[in-house]
């Protein structure tokens, strides 16, 4: 199973994620907020994937975040305006309706994701790509059980959500480590 290049408004790649077309009867992804738009990414630098058999659909997407509370002058707030621009850099949506272990193919994902977005945008953000989870959404008892066995870490709950930062893409691309120190080797995700 490999990956290609897709976008959000691919009609393939939208039918995994309404669960529409071939997959009528699965329903929408739990994080897709408008079922039948005809993009599911929202605005920002973006890599979209689907595997060569259509079952699954893998997105990442960099956007600038909100100020932080209470900052700037815009709507009676006093204080200075953010001077530097916030971007989150986050894997917001992976769906598989076919029969490949999920971890391989988020592995797979992972290593088209760093490569595709060199050539697409010149190089790598300086945030670590990371993927949120919503427990009470997911069918699973072990909330992102197929992302921890694809090597991703420092799992977080925040408001509800669980947080989990990707492999060092050096690791990836190339077999060395510079984020953790060697810990990513230590998971065994090579």
């Amino acid at each position: 199973m490999s990956w290609v290049l897709s976008s959000s408004s691919d009609r393939r790649a939208l039918d995994i994620v309404d669960g529409s077309g071939p997959f009528c009867g699965y329903g929408p992804h739990y994080s897709r907020r408008t079922p039948g738009s005809k993009t599911f990414t929202g605005v920002g630098q973006e890599i979209v994937l689907v595997t060569d058999d259509g079952t699954a659909v893998w997105a990442v997407v960099r956007q600038r975040t909100p100020s932080a509370v209470g900052t700037g002058s815009s709507r009676g707030r006093i204080g200075e305006t953010d001077l530097k621009p916030r971007y989150v850099w986050r894997n917001m949506l992976f769906r598989n309706l076919g029969q490949e272990l999920s971890s391989r193919l988020i592995l797979d994902a992972l290593a088209v994701t760093y490569s595709e977005w060199v050539v697409r945008y010149g190089s790598l953000p300086i945030e670590t790509l990371r993927t949120e989870i919503e427990p009470k959404k997911i069918r699973g008892s072990n909330p992102g059980c197929c992302y921890k066995k694809a090597g991703f870490h420092n799992s977080r709950m925040v408001r509800g959500k669980l947080y989990l930062d990707a492999p060092c893409p050096a690791l990836l691309l190339c077999g060395e480590c510079t984020c953790c120190h060697g810990s990513c080797l230590q998971r065994g995700i090579v």
